[in-house]
C-alpha cells in the first residue's frame, strides 16, 4: 500500500521507502556523519511536519537511530500501522 492510497500515513506508522525525490538530503543520527536514507529501507513515521512531508527514523533492533530524515509521503510506503488503543 503506497501512500498515494486512500489511507494516508501518520505518525508510528512503519513505512519504507520506494523513491527518492530528493537524492541527497539533511540527516541525523547517533554517528557524527549518519548515511544517506536508500530506497527499500524502512523506518518510522515520528513527526508528520505539515504539506505532506513526515519525519522519519530508520533505528537498529535496539533503538539506536541510524538516521532521521524527512520524506514527502510520494517517497514512503505504508509497511505496518500500530493497532489504534479501541482497536484491540
Amino acid at each position: 500500500m503506497s501512500s498515494t492510497d486512500e489511507t494516508p500515513l501518520q505518525v508510528d506508522d512503519h513505512v519504507r521507502i520506494v523513491r527518492l525525490l530528493v537524492a541527497r538530503r539533511d540527516v541525523t543520527g547517533a554517528s557524527p556523519s549518519p548515511p544517506q536514507p536508500h530506497i527499500g529501507e524502512e523506518g518510522d513515521v515520528v513527526a508528520d511536519v505539515g504539506e505532506g512531508i513526515f519525519l522519519v527514523e530508520h533505528a537498529t533492533a535496539d533503538g539506536q537511530t541510524i538516521w532521521l530524515a524527512e520524506f514527502l509521503a510520494d517517497e514512503l510506503e505504508l509497511v505496518e500501522r500500530p493497532l489504534a488503543l479501541d482497536e484491540e
